[in-house]
């Protein structure tokens, strides 16, 4: 099986609209995974520098769940597809915005 990557914004409380795919296949997720991390880096950095200030990271300590609030402007992220153009993966700046709130 191969994976295709899209590169997509997140509106707030909407669908994403996909804007790019990153070019050729990848055999596994965790190659599509790395692919669309690599590409999105330097938007997801200035990105979460951006809405910082604004995370109010939530815990429920004794589920081990760390819970943020939605922020209210698009964010970036990427779509992953099978041959069968199923989405199987989504992740969004607000991912990498849960775990490193989670680890504080």
């Amino acid at each position: 099986m191969s994976y295709t990557v899209k590169l997509a914004v997140f509106p707030p409380w909407k669908a994403p609209a996909p804007y790019e795919t990153l070019a050729g296949a990848f055999a596994t997720t965790a190659d599509a995974v790395e692919a669309g991390e690599k590409a999105l880096a330097p938007v997801a950095e200035r990105e979460l520098a951006g809405f910082a200030a604004d995370l109010k990271p939530q815990r429920a300590r004794e589920e081990g769940i760390t819970a943020i609030a939605v922020p209210e402007r698009p964010i970036h992220g990427f779509l992953i597809y099978d041959e069968a153009g199923i989405e199987v993966f989504a992740w969004t700046t607000l991912d990498v915005a849960v775990e490193r709130a989670a680890e504080n």
